[in-house]
């Protein structure tokens, strides 16, 4: 009995395993399309087993939360090697234009804006060169404008599995108070009867 209990038991590891890494190869698809529908049937299948795989869930949402962690810092490294580069090299600082306080608004600058910057501090700076800063901010740029996008998917897809993984939990608790209170014999009201 005890061998049958550790196979169920390792094959759920397994099993759970598997759909994690498929959860992830989804995840990918996601960021890939821009688009979270597959990601969103995943959970909802998940949801709809009896009883819903919670701590799958959990793990996937945590899954998601380092996701999320790592592609912020590779939102902010992005935006540091400008700000670093047009610091060191060029000797402006455009931290006002872009404080860290406001990185999911960075991809919002414009090229031009910077660039103006660097004009302003040194006003003889030659043309080619002006020319490979803006490919470097220009690509700095885009790279920010898919990391905010890929971010707002990854925070959208996580909260979300947490929203049902907790409704889920306090109905589950609901249920299995409601259960035991009901399960119990009425208290006795006091009278005797003869």
């Amino acid at each position: 009995m005890l061998e049958m209990i550790m196979g169920r038991r390792l094959f759920s590891l397994a099993e759970s395993g598997h759909l994690r890494i498929e959860a992830m190869q989804l995840f990918e698809q996601c960021l890939t399309s821009g688009d979270s529908a597959v990601m969103v049937s995943f959970i909802e299948r998940q949801l709809l087993n009896e009883p819903p795989r919670l701590q799958l869930l959990r793990e996937i949402a945590d899954d998601l939360q380092q996701r999320l962690l790592s592609l912020r810092e590779y939102h902010f490294d992005v935006r540091e090697r400008v700000v670093s580069t047009l610091s060191e090299s060029y000797n402006v600082d455009i931290s006002p234009l872009t404080p860290p306080s406001l990185l999911d608004r960075y991809h919002h600058l414009k090229a031009d804006d910077i660039l103006a910057s660097v004009r302003q501090c040194d006003p003889v700076i030659d043309s080619g060169e002006l020319a490979v800063l803006r490919k470097m901010i220009d690509a700095s740029l885009q790279i920010a404008a898919q990391l905010s996008e890929d971010i707002r998917l990854t925070r959208d897809l996580h909260n979300l599995i947490l929203d049902w993984t907790e409704a889920l939990s306090a109905t589950t608790a609901r249920h299995h108070w409601a259960a035991s209170t009901s399960s119990k014999p009425e208290p006795d009201s006091g009278t005797i009867s003869h």
